[in-house]
């Protein structure tokens, strides 16, 4: 990013806003729980807006949602699409804000403070995997956009999205669940002993699916979860958490359309059965808040981890004998911790809140990268050994007046990488490099009318590259920096008649530059820009229904590239949401729309990634202790894409190899028409 841009951005205002008529509700940002004997007795509060984008989720919005794991409620994001296009047990490709943020290279998601993504992963930067969550233990899903938040360090230039796990659990429950394709899931919840001041629970998840493709996915899932809280003192509390998960599955992997028109396959067929991958996970959390008005919080984990994927994109393409097939692994130690002090003081008759704190986090990394057949290694790409270092000190100042909301907030990031390579110790990649980084934030809050609020948002952010091609690239290249800045408005709150946002963002990236965990090397695309408009609305007509929609338009260009070649590949254009929801007293339905338009698949246009429909619906019934509830996905069984690529490969029609690897779509298959139902016993 040039100096004249810099400098013109950064005079730009950012980050947060406080509603203007409640002073004394901005002291509270979190949600309150009082202890009285063993039982708890949560009181949700709405959390104070930072910008005109940001939303929170609790139980209530996604209690009548199909989840088949708790990836599936990124789908609440408004603008936030998800495909899968490997089996179901690999973590779902992210495009937000006009980014195909890959696995999440540009979406910051975290649990409980504890980071999901995965820096420098075997499959591609900041590989975010939320399958190892049970999506009923999720209290609310916290999502800010932009990198306007001193709290989000690296990754967060799209957005950051924060799941809460409950603190004690409401009730025991067991569940059964079948459906479509031979998928079956059971999951039991139940309060673990406990004293006064001290509350725990325990969860288990089963999970297994033959898959809608005609080569079984095989796809079994087990969670294993336990958290227990204690109250310290009249105010401050300390929980601890210990999670476990285990999945293995097979793949149909993306198939080029040639293969379909051609009668070799279907469009659920598979030109590589042995595709597919199998990832564990253990996280323990701890964490000590403090309580009151102005708490102090540290959390801190610990994460074992480990990754293995079979892929074939290009079939025969460069190995015409053996085929092209990857094997990629991963195996980390990931430490993480972040320390919080809320200060809150009055100036005059301005009420101030300082934020100060601190993240660290530490990544152990053991990765390669394999030439297989039928999953026997061939020959090794890739055996590196990765130590990388990230420390990022942060300060927010917030100033609340009754006619403005201020908050102005810096971040500090030092990032420290060091590759060895395993195969070839003087080879890449390998190297040491390190960076260190400053990102101003700041913010506006302004009342226009009675609950509604005008926002100004900016500030620069980061997406760290992968250590493997910070060392074999430039070594400025650790931290290619991102700017964003919005303008946008809110009015109404959850529960009023009518309720909605607009905003209109600009966000710009210095560098892209990705590493492929397919082929082992990377690509830079130089200087993008991105801009779009984010709008948002509710309607409450009567207590017991709600209609809603959201829609995202963006437009994503490479900066550097000649007009007419400057497209970002695979970024969305066109997202759209809407839904119907009916809550009785003992009845729920709900029936909802996505929609994403077509968009470029490749740098020319030239080809074009096709758009889809899809409606879901779904209903629950409680009598006494039980709910009986079904889900129906893709209710009008419509033909779609989920994922697609413009991808170069070469295949055998009807046993005679291509004589040169052609360009063309590849995708993976949409879900058909697919019903699941169960039963929940509460107690």
């Amino acid at each position: 990013m040039n100096r004249s841009i810099c400098i013109r951005l950064a005079s730009v205002l950012v980050v947060l806003f406080v509603r203007s008529q409640v002073l004394a509700q901005a002291v509270t940002k979190t949600d309150t729980v009082k202890t009285v004997s063993n039982e708890t007795v949560l009181i949700e509060a709405e959390r104070p807006y930072s910008a005109a984008s940001d939303k929170t989720f609790r139980q209530a919005d996604f209690s009548l949602r199909p989840r088949n794991s708790a990836q599936d409620l990124l789908r609440l994001v408004p603008g936030l699409v998800l495909a899968q296009h490997a089996g179901g047990g690999k973590a779902e490709q992210i495009f937000l804000r006009g980014f195909d943020a890959d696995h999440g290279t540009d979406v910051n998601i975290s649990i409980d403070d504890m980071p999901v993504n995965m820096i420098s992963h075997g499959h591609g930067q900041g590989y975010a995997d939320l399958h190892f969550i049970i999506p009923e233990i999720v209290q609310r899903v916290d999502v800010e956009k932009g990198p306007y938040f001193a709290r989000y360090g690296d990754l967060a230039t799209a957005g950051a999205v924060g799941f809460h796990t409950l603190d004690s659990l409401p009730e025991n429950t067991v569940k059964i669940e079948g459906g479509a394709f031979e998928t079956y899931r059971a999951l039991g919840l139940v309060r673990g002993p406990g004293s006064v001041g001290i509350n725990s629970y325990f969860g288990a998840e089963v999970f297994s699916s033959r898959g809608f493709f005609d080569n079984p996915q095989n796809f079994k899932r087990l969670i294993l979860f336990g958290k227990g809280t204690a109250a310290i003192g009249d105010q401050a509390s300390l929980s601890a958490s210990l999670l476990t998960f285990k999945s293995d599955w097979d793949a149909n992997g993306q198939i080029p359309q040639r293969a379909v028109d051609q009668n070799l396959i279907s469009e659920f067929g598979s030109l590589d059965p042995t595709e597919g991958g199998a990832t564990s996970r253990t996280t323990s959390i701890l964490s000590y808040n403090s309580g009151g008005s102005d708490p102090f919080t540290l959390t801190g984990s610990i994460t074992d981890y480990r990754f293995s994927l079979y892929s074939d994109f290009t079939f025969f393409r460069q190995d015409s004998v053996h085929g092209d097939e990857r094997e990629q692994t991963d195996r980390r130690t990931m430490l993480s911790l972040r320390a919080e002090k809320v200060s809150s003081w009055m100036l005059g008759s301005s009420f101030m809140r300082t934020t100060i704190g601190a993240t660290l986090r530490s990544d152990n990394i053991q990765t390669a990268l394999y030439h297989d057949t039928a999953r026997v290694r061939l020959d090794t790409k890739i055996d590196a050994v990765i130590a990388e270092r990230q420390i990022g000190p942060y300060a927010q100042q917030e100033i609340i007046l009754p006619w403005i909301q201020v908050l102005v907030g810096a971040r500090a990031d030092y990032l420290n990488i060091n590759v060895a390579n395993k195969l070839s110790p003087n080879a890449q990649p390998s190297g040491i490099r390190q960076q260190f980084v400053i990102s101003p934030k700041a913010t506006i809050a302004v009342p226009i009318v009675y609950d509604a609020t005008l926002f100004l948002n900016s500030g620069f952010g980061f997406h760290s590259n992968d250590a493997r091609v910070v060392v074999q690239s430039a070594a400025d290249s650790t931290i290619p920096r991102a700017f964003g800045a919005e303008v946008g408005a809110r009015f109404g709150h959850p529960g009023q008649v009518l309720s909605g946002s607009i905003a209109f963002w600009q966000l710009d990236l210095e560098s892209e530059l990705v590493y492929s965990g397919d082929e082992g090397d990377f690509s830079t695309a130089g200087r993008t820009r991105r801009q779009g408009v984010d709008i948002e609305a509710r309607i409450q007509p009567t207590p017991w229904l709600t209609l809603g929609a959201d829609a995202t338009f963006s437009r994503g260009r490479f900066i550097d590239s000649a007009i007419g070649n400057n497209y970002i590949p695979l970024a969305p254009e066109l997202t759209l949401t809407a839904n119907a929801v009916i809550h009785l007293e003992h009845f729920g339905s709900a029936i909802r729309l996505r929609d994403v338009g077509d968009r470029p698949a490749n740098q020319d246009n030239s080809v074009i990634a096709k758009g889809y429909s899809v409606f879901d619906l779904s209903a629950s019934y409680q009598f006494s202790h039980y709910e009986f509830y079904a889900n129906v996905e893709n209710l009008f069984n419509v033909s779609w894409h989920e994922a697609q690529f413009d991808t170069n490969s070469r295949i055998k029609i009807h046993g005679i190899l291509e004589q040169q690897a052609v360009d063309e779509l590849h995708f993976t298959a949409g879900t058909p028409r697919a019903i699941r139902m169960g039963v929940a016993y509460h107690f």
